[in-house]
């Protein structure tokens, strides 16, 4: 994977728990250097041994640490010179959902060594969108989950992401986004 993805992985780790745990943790996976080039390709051996120790660091399981990362990675990338793609890709969660193939074709110009992964998205009634994440990488489901969680929070919309599992050829995951109707809010203390 391209130095960016660990890059968004050590941010999320300075952010939860510092500099010296992110120092200990590729200390333990025996990383000689803690920065990521972020147009450098990286075996992705070294991105999945990050979470792994990450995971131990933390406390969380991998599956817990790939959804934090994947909302995370939104909040990244929109910091770190990606967000005009964001932009470019739609206004609202429907509209970027449905646009990430082009979203990944425009990036994958900039990256021609990346492997991108590719979703299908079908109407599936009720506003209700099915989602088809296939990628060569396996085990990343749970990031995905993450990613459409914060994305949603990134439209200031509310969805509720359920992952549905494999995908019946194996070769990806199925989810689906149902809207969730915005609760009312009452802040306490006024009538």
């Amino acid at each position: 994977m391209y130095g960016m993805v660990n890059r968004g992985i050590r941010d999320l780790v300075l952010a939860e728990c510092g500099a010296e745990a992110w120092d200990g943790i590729c200390e333990r996976i025996g990383l000689s250097s803690t920065d990521f080039n972020d147009s450098t390709n990286y075996d992705d051996a070294v991105t999945y041994d990050l979470v792994g120790e990450v995971s131990n660091e933390l406390g969380w399981t991998p599956e817990d640490v790939l959804i934090a990362f994947g909302r995370h990675w939104v909040l990244f990338t929109g910091r770190e010179g990606w967000g005009g793609l964001f932009d470019m890709a739609g206004d609202d969660m429907r509209t970027f959902v449905e646009g990430l193939d082009a979203l990944h074709a425009r990036v994958q110009a900039s990256m021609p060594r990346s492997r991108m992964p590719s979703f299908a998205v079908s109407d599936a009634g009720d506003g209700v969108l099915d989602v088809e994440y296939r990628s060569d990488r396996p085990g990343l489901g749970p990031m995905v989950v993450g990613l459409l969680g914060g994305l949603a929070e990134h439209f200031e919309e509310s969805w509720t992401v359920e992952h549905l599992g494999r995908l019946d050829d194996g070769q990806g995951e199925h989810f689906r986004l149902h809207p969730s109707p915005v609760q009312d809010r009452v802040d306490a203390g006024i009538a």
